[in-house]
């Protein structure tokens, strides 16, 4: 039994690792708690088997709602709730999952806010590969960024929409700038890559602030351009194409997956969360068709359907 964890897929693997378990040490770090950690649970797709894996290297601490991306054989994570009291991290790692091995990626982690709940893409363009960190929940930072935005809440954590590139090659991560309509400083979101875009995501519901140090649940979609220098957003809200469907209601931790057709547009499904009045919406699968178009070189959203 597991919650508050990503479940990656690559190829026909499916990979369990970590999450908020019964048998999770509540410390910061310890050997029972890095026995547990160094397992990963893998279901293969085309068998409908379970395999157990132990791992070499040393695990993340961010053990719970961490943001989870992959690229070809890796899985990379960042950030996360280490399980104890009020402990977040700021580390990015790497799971090899041809050698089952992990390894530490960050090189600027002084200077990356500590947090949970955030969202993580992979995107290629001008021919590199580059993680896409944006927003989340977390402990006060120690560099404030002034692009961006940091909520302080009333219970004493911090919500943001900062926003972070990596660079796979060079490990390197910079900080963009931004343009359009960015988001407001958001957590427990959704974001998904447009693979038929090559550099665009979307992005879908989660908790924002409301009355300078409250939180709301939103049902916003925004659609992101990214360079290696900035992230231009657009925001879709409900009347914003004429004759659409029923809008998505809502939601808060909840998953997702996008269907990327090669004669179809991008489909978003959405599956599940939490609504507005913290009620578990299990039954609920929906998803929103994205119909793109490109006009005068430049790529537009000509419809929504949404069920």
């Amino acid at each position: 039994m597991r919650a508050e964890h990503k479940a990656p897929i690559i190829g026909e693997s499916l990979y369990l690792w970590a999450g908020n378990q019964f048998d999770l040490p509540r410390v910061h770090d310890s050997l029972q708690k890095r026995e547990l950690t160094s397992r990963v649970d893998v279901y293969q797709l085309s068998t409908a088997d379970w395999l157990s894996h132990l791992t070499r290297g040393t695990p993340p601490l961010g053990v719970m709602d961490y943001s989870c991306t992959t690229s070809h054989s890796n899985i990379y994570y960042f950030g996360g709730d280490c399980g104890h009291d009020d402990c977040y991290n700021n580390t990015l790692n790497v799971l090899n999952t041809i050698k089952m091995e992990w390894t530490s990626c960050s090189n600027a982690k002084q200077s990356l806010m500590k947090k949970s709940l955030a969202g993580m893409i992979s995107l290629e363009f001008d021919g590199a590969e580059y993680l896409v960190i944006i927003g989340g929940l977390g402990s006060t930072p120690t560099v404030y960024h002034p692009q961006f935005q940091y909520d302080q809440l009333n219970d004493g954590y911090v919500r943001t929409n900062e926003q972070l590139l990596y660079n796979v090659s060079t490990g390197q991560f910079t900080v963009p700038s931004v343009s359009g309509q960015c988001c407001p400083p958001t957590d427990g979101f959704i974001i998904e890559k447009i693979t038929t875009t090559g550099n665009r995501g979307i992005m879908f519901g989660g908790m924002v602030t409301v009355n300078g140090d409250e939180t709301t649940f939103t049902n916003s979609v925004y659609i992101l351009s990214v360079t290696h220098s900035i992230i231009n957003w657009e925001i879709l809200k409900p009347g914003a194409i004429p004759n659409e469907g029923p809008w998505l209601m809502e939601r808060f931790s909840h998953a997702s997956a996008i269907i990327n057709g090669d004669s179809t547009s991008p489909t978003l499904v959405v599956i599940g969360g939490l609504d507005k009045n913290t009620q578990l919406l299990g039954h609920a699968v929906e998803s929103m068709t994205l119909v793109l178009m490109y006009i005068d070189d430049r790529l537009v959203i000509v419809s929504v359907l949404s069920r």
